[in-house]
């Protein structure tokens, strides 16, 4: 039977391997890795300290990770090429679009991607000529379902962001002026907010939404937004498809507008309403959305669903 590596990275990354790896265990010899155990400086670990870490699951077939841009990432991915181990990446975050992902000194042998638009386009940079790109969507919303809902679900831009277990000092004051924009909606909804993890500013969220219901950012964010009635976010995040995996209303809350964020105005357009001003955005919290499930069927593009598990399974049975 072969053999391979899981490696646990930090949350977000570690969703998606929880779910994946039950199915992984039906047809190969599952070994979890968890480099939250170098503590700060799992994302900055050099080639000879991953050499030397894989040495304790002697043979290995493959290895899966959930990131390959950070510089452990990229000693993992090293490793796997001088060593003949084929990398599974799988995508965790809609930020695989940043521009300066186009290029890395080590590639993961296979990146399996959300949906259509994401995969395209890094098939179309160097990334793409350097890793096979594969569109199997994401384990993390295997069990998505659609329900009812009683409060607006806001996850917020970063502000200021922890990185390595230190503030880095910079504030993005682009995002602020966004959240300053919209202060104060809280009083006219129900409305839990959910800050980033590696949110630092967190102060300033309290200041700016000072009756909304503030909850543990390590909390699961799939069951916050599974309760919601709609979702707030910025069109940045990864909570829009959070929520068009569980047929939920998406406001936009991105005026005014700023370079920094990745995707066009009308992007998600279908599944998400862009605002303009305060007042529009409060218009559209209000709005009576009716989704339909027939509504959700051709999300591919942004997010192929159903048990993505089962897809990344058959398609690894096929190459390991």
């Amino acid at each position: 039977m072969s053999r391979g590596a899981l490696l646990k990275y930090n949350k977000v990354h570690n969703e998606s391997l929880l779910y994946l790896a039950p199915k992984l265990a039906k047809y190969f010899e599952v070994l979890w890795g968890d480099l939250s155990t170098f503590g700060e400086k799992m994302d900055l670990l050099g080639y000879d300290t991953v050499r030397n870490y894989f040495v304790s699951f002697g043979q290995l077939n493959f290895i899966v990770v959930g990131d390959v841009f950070w510089k452990t990432g990229q000693s993992i991915c090293r490793y796997g090429a001088e060593y003949d181990i084929p990398v599974f990446f799988l995508q965790h975050g809609q930020w695989i679009y940043i521009e300066n992902k186009k290029k890395l000194n080590y590639y993961p042998t296979y990146t399996l991607m959300f949906g259509d638009n994401v995969a395209n386009m890094c098939s179309s940079w160097i990334y793409g000529e350097n890793s096979q790109v594969v569109v199997t969507g994401s384990p993390r919303y295997d069990n998505a379902l659609p329900n009812g809902g009683s409060y607006v679900y806001f996850s917020p831009p970063v502000i200021e962001e922890l990185i390595h277990g230190q503030p880095t000092g910079r504030i993005r004051h682009l995002f602020y002026e966004n959240l300053e924009a919209i202060k104060k909606i809280d009083k006219e909804f129900k409305m839990v907010i959910q800050p980033h993890y590696r949110e630092v500013r967190t102060d300033y969220l309290h200041k700016l939404f000072p009756y909304a219901q503030f909850v543990d950012p390590q909390l699961d964010a799939l069951k916050l937004v599974r309760g919601a009635k709609k979702v707030l976010t910025s069109r940045n995040s990864t909570v829009i498809l959070d929520a068009i995996a569980h047929y939920k209303p998406v406001v936009l809350m991105d005026f005014p507008e700023y370079d920094a964020c990745f995707f066009e105005r009308g992007y998600f357009d279908g599944f998400a309403l862009e605002s303009d001003t305060k007042a529009h955005l409060l218009e559209n919290l209000s709005a009576e959305v009716k989704t339909k499930k027939a509504d959700y069927m051709n999300t591919m593009e942004h997010i192929y669903l159903g048990n993505a598990s089962d897809r990344i399974v058959e398609y690894m049975k096929e190459v390991v």
